[in-house]
């Protein structure tokens, strides 16, 4: 619990009260590695919060190729966010990439917490700008960035993904094969001792 309270005053104050009022709501789950959490077509129901572990967020382009485009460690929300918000079918999946701990909260208990306490409308506004800005980021270093800028801001900002992702998902997510990673990693690490 002190570690949800902490992260939530990350983005906003909020009062113990108020904190353990929320943190009510939330049912406690473990899932194995390799758990699927949401399915694509399925309408997001739930917020995910990592208390331990790690999920990845992907979808299949219209080849049926899986492409990755998040991963959300401890201290982190989740969600397919329009099917969420506009009870949409989902067209992303999230599954466990380690065993995880989550605190999950219910798009219903979230609404009545929302119309109960000020303090966690204003919460659920700075995570879903936060999300937007994060979006944003992501597409201007797509389209900006070359892959070895990317991937050195990937590991500046998840600094264990390393040793926590196959470098097999780190290159869905960089829009590359693996063997280019391997590359750029190599050449990273050359460049490190010179």
């Amino acid at each position: 619990m002190e570690l949800f309270l902490k992260a939530i005053r990350s983005y906003t104050p909020v009062s113990v009260e108020d904190g353990l009022f929320f943190y009510s709501f939330f049912e406690r789950r473990k899932y194995k590695k390799n758990t699927l959490l949401l399915k694509e077509g399925m309408i997001a129901e739930e917020v995910f919060f990592v208390l331990n572990g790690g999920l990845r967020q992907f979808f299949y382009d219209g080849n049926g190729t899986e492409k990755t485009c998040n991963f959300v460690f401890e201290n982190e929300f989740l969600t397919d966010l329009e099917s969420f918000s506009h009870k949409k079918k989902c067209t992303t999946n999230i599954i466990a990439t380690e065993p995880t701990e989550c605190l999950v909260v219910s798009c219903k208990d979230l609404v009545y917490c929302m119309s109960e306490l000020p303090a966690v409308a204003l919460l659920l506004n700075v995570i879903i700008e936060n999300v937007a800005t994060a979006n944003i980021k992501r597409i201007q270093s797509l389209l900006s960035q070359s892959y070895e800028q990317q991937f050195e801001e990937l590991i500046r900002n998840k600094p264990s993904i390393l040793q926590r992702i196959p470098q097999r998902y780190i290159a869905q997510y960089l829009g590359i094969a693996p063997e280019s990673l391997s590359r750029i990693r190599k050449k990273m690490l050359a460049s490190s001792k010179s």
